[in-house]
């Protein structure tokens, strides 16, 4: 009997556009999962979703016409636990991105040491401008037809884009409706009295600043830095406002509508009343405008994008100036732009760290629920702070020994970790 021919491997993921979210994500976790020497078994399982669920939402409006919409949830892994994921509310959603966002959702709880799968989810509808009657219904329905997927113990529904406290305590009372018991912990990002947890609101721009003064110290650059922030809703809005305490100097800022420039920074709070007074940084008085593309190209200590995906690409990499970027939105930098920053030595704190005080809070919030007992405010932010520095710390080390990106450290990391639970866990068949 003549031996079998010797396994191999499976190809790489199906090539995409260049600059398309999920091709990016899965061309970092095709080279993670090759320096981890991954079987072609596990690679199989890990580059997939677990499930994909696509329906329909028909709602009336407020002027009693019906609107049509679809509804996604993508569950990418639930070898650790639950997944996390969040809804998010745009008109042009797009299932390629949503499906990135949640195979990153698993490797960033996964390298975080924190015990959920990754998941994501949308509705094609923009709630901005529209009657609170009719965003309300929508996001009922969505909640309803999800009665099967999300829960405690399997799915937990985070805010994302367009999304706020009232539109989680619609999707937490909509849940319990049908469950016939209040369950606060199906659903993060409540208000308080319902079940949130302090420090939500300052969670993500207090993990980007805490590690950017840590690479900044490790860089040698000292004294305040001069830094660009694109993005002031609220991930923005918590940068900037972190920043403005750690004393750094905010020289340009961005929204959708337009950015601005100061060479002697901005007030940070005049700044944030004027948008929440107008819905735009534009027409504050104390910047000059700029084009959003110039906001990218400033030359600064420190670049934040802190706003949408795929803001820098291999079109404007190379016109980078600033001396280290820190992503505090999801997917800002394609794999294209990450590789022309790393060529030109321009080091990058990713989204897997970067935005890590997001997943942190919200696994904060879970447990709380769980328990029935809510951590002080002191509390939170020891435990936030200590778990951002441990996965940069981990991150780290194996750049170290991988002699790679911070990016592609964390993705191992992840990618490592749900692997091995994986193996122990087995295939049932």
């Amino acid at each position: 009997m003549t031996d079998p021919p010797p396994e191999e491997p499976l190809s790489p993921s199906p090539a995409l556009a260049d600059d398309n979210a999920f091709a990016s994500m899965m061309e970092r976790f095709d080279e993670a999962a090759a320096l981890l020497g991954l079987s072609p078994d596990a690679y199989s399982v890990l580059r997939s979703p677990d499930r994909e669920f696509k329906f329909s939402i028909p709602v009336t409006d407020s002027d009693g016409d019906l609107l049509l919409l679809d509804g996604y949830r993508i569950r990418h892994n639930l070898s650790l636990g639950p997944c996390l994921g969040g809804l998010r509310l745009e008109s042009d959603i797009n299932r390629e991105h949503l499906r990135a966002l949640a195979g990153w959702t698993t490797w960033k709880c996964a390298a975080l040491n924190i015990p959920f799968g990754g998941a994501m989810g949308g509705i094609n509808f923009d709630p901005r401008g529209k009657d609170p009657r009719t965003v309300e219904r929508v996001v009922r329905r969505y909640t309803a037809s999800l009665m099967d997927v999300i829960g405690p113990k399997r799915g937990i529904l985070a805010p994302d884009l367009h999304c706020n406290e009232q539109i989680m305590a619609w999707c937490l009372d909509t849940y319990s409706m049908h469950v016939r018991h209040t369950e606060n912990s199906v659903v993060v990002g409540k208000p308080i009295g319902l079940g949130g947890t302090f420090g939500r609101n300052s969670a993500i721009g207090r993990g980007a600043i805490l590690l950017m003064e840590e690479r900044l110290r490790d860089l040698g650059i000292k004294g305040p830095a001069r830094v660009v922030v694109q993005g002031a809703g609220s991930v923005g809005g918590q940068v900037l406002r972190a920043l403005a305490s750690h004393g750094h100097q905010v020289i340009g800022v961005g929204d959708y509508q337009g950015a601005l420039y100061s060479d002697k920074g901005f007030d940070v709070e005049d700044l944030l009343d004027h948008r929440d007074l107008t819905g735009t940084v534009l027409g504050y008085a104390q910047g000059d405008p700029i084009t959003p593309q110039d906001l990218l190209e400033l030359e600064c200590d420190v670049l934040i994008p802190a706003a949408v995906a795929d803001q820098i690409t291999r079109d404007n990499a190379n016109r980078i100036q600033a001396k280290l970027v820190v992503e505090a939105a999801h997917g800002p930098t394609t794999k294209r732009g990450d590789e022309i920053l790393q060529s030109r030595g321009i080091p990058i704190i990713p989204d897997l760290l970067g935005n890590s005080g997001a997943i942190i809070i919200a696994y904060f919030e879970w447990v709380q629920n769980r328990i029935g007992y809510q951590w002080t405010d002191e509390m939170v932010l020891e435990r936030l702070d200590r778990m951002v520095m441990e996965a940069y710390q981990r991150a780290r080390k194996v750049a170290k020994k991988r002699q790679c990106g911070l990016r592609l450290a964390a993705c191992i990391l992840g990618v490592e970790r749900v692997a091995y639970f994986d193996r122990l866990r087995g295939f049932y068949a």
